[in-house]
């Protein structure tokens, strides 16, 4: 979406009171402009490819100008040359131009390629931290979502059992039951009581996580429309969600560019032993106002070679300590793609089971709510007692709540397994924002 035209909008909700209910894609926008995880692995991937041009100044020529300027103070006592004995003030300048350019240096070739990895792995990360936030407000949506449902269904039992409680007053009156019947109504309405101003807490915590990621905002969510496709993942085969997660996961990615970065440390360390070779050259300017003193200007070129032969067993000691680092690091790539793996097979199969659940829990609410009217009818007449009916209400609305929650599950599960196997894009969050409607 064009940013400006974004922001009027945004900014037309506020002003019209947040009548408009925010879209998944609109959150996701927000979030986009200000959400500060994002922001952090934006800049620090800026702060990276820094680090080439860094190693490339290395291999570049290397020039500087330095100058001296002196007051000098000299007494002659004695001398063997024509001077007059006593003392003199004058004073000296020097300027020069130097230059530097290494010929031969097996370090700074090493840490130009290291740059490579170091950048490759930061574009990874980057690339991780954008689905990542994609995650994040995919998450954080339909938690508000299942916290209001929750809330809904706490208030309608609150509701239901008030009615219950009312009734069991109205019966104890004229004699048709005991007063631990009262007791009972009276202990479900003051638990659902409870229950709502928990829940109501619920949704609260649930906005603050949102704002966390999209900032303030006033207006309200669009709902999850009553039917929702429910389709398996495409394909349909686990095994190759896994293949393709460990061969493309943004976190692998950025792991595997990790460990050749080490790699390439343990090149640098071990660079230590090789000899290196500069061009070096300088011209400078001498004056002197000294009685015997003389200008001159003198220019130099030539090669400077260095041969390390033992350095107290120090480039030994670190090339050791970058090959353990190595080591360490490899480790840690794989124990990732250990637990990728373990994320998309969960993810896959939460997938599946969200399916059946959201079937069989949907069967369940019209089963509870026949229960309940049964059993209602049952206490009319005097087989059933007021217990069972708040049982089976119970049932009833736990029932609902499960299916509700199942649906989010469902949606949260798909796109989760998307983001691990790092194929999760817009074009998702777009399929699921077709499921919304205004509440």
């Amino acid at each position: 979406m064009n940013r400006p035209r974004f922001w009027l909008a945004v900014l037309a909700l506020v002003v019209s009171g947040g009548a408009q209910a925010l879209d998944l894609m609109e959150a996701y926008q927000l979030a986009l402009e200000s959400d500060p995880v994002l922001k952090q692995a934006e800049e620090n991937l800026n702060a990276v490819r820094e680090t080439r041009p860094q190693a490339k100044a290395l291999l570049l020529p290397n020039v500087g100008i330095s100058g001296r300027l002196n007051q000098n103070y000299r007494d002659i006592t004695d001398s063997p040359f024509p001077v007059e004995e006593g003392s003199e003030n004058f004073s000296t300048s020097n300027l020069s131009i130097n230059l530097l350019q290494p010929i031969y240096n097996r370090a700074y070739w090493m840490q130009l390629e290291q740059a490579d990895s170091v950048i490759a792995q930061a574009e990874a990360e980057y690339a991780a931290a954008k689905q990542d936030l994609m995650a994040r407000t995919i998450e954080a949506y339909f938690n508000v979502l299942a916290a209001q449902d929750d809330l809904t269904v706490a208030k309608a039992k609150k509701e239901a059992n008030l009615r219950q409680l009312d009734q069991a007053k109205q019966r104890f009156e004229v004699g048709l039951i005991a007063i631990t019947d009262v007791h009972e109504a009276q202990a479900a309405y003051d638990g659902s009581r409870a229950d709502v101003i928990a829940t109501e807490n619920k949704v609260n915590n649930a906005w603050e996580a949102l704002f966390v990621i999209i900032g303030p905002h006033p207006g309200k969510l669009s709902k999850l429309a009553e039917k929702i496709p429910l389709n398996k993942p495409e394909p349909a085969d686990l095994d190759e969600w896994a293949k393709v997660a460990l061969e493309q996961n943004y976190s692998i990615v950025a792991a595997r560019s990790a460990l050749e970065a080490q790699r390439k440390t343990v090149e640098i360390q071990r660079s230590g032993h090789y000899p290196q070779l500069d061009l070096v050259g300088s011209y400078s300017l001498d004056t002197s106002g000294a009685e015997l003193g003389r200008d001159s200007n003198t220019g130099v070129i030539g090669l400077q070679l260095n041969l390390p032969l033992y350095q107290g067993g120090a480039v030994s000691s670190r090339t050791r300590q970058a090959l353990y680092n190595y080591q360490a690091t490899k480790e840690s790539l794989d124990s990732l793609r250990r637990s990728i793996n373990q994320q998309v097979r969960n993810a896959y199969r939460g997938v599946i089971t969200s399916i059946s659940q959201v079937e069989a829990l949907k069967a369940t609410t019209v089963s509870a709510q026949s229960a309940l009217e049964s059993t209602q009818a049952g206490y009319e007449v005097g087989t059933r007692t007021l217990v069972d009916v708040l049982t089976v209400q119970g049932n009833m609305f736990a029932a609902r709540r499960n299916y509700l929650a199942a649906r989010y599950d469902y949606i949260i599960n798909g796109l989760l397994l998307k983001q691990a196997a790092s194929t999760l894009s817009e074009d998702d969050m777009l399929r699921v924002n077709k499921w919304l409607v205004a509440p």
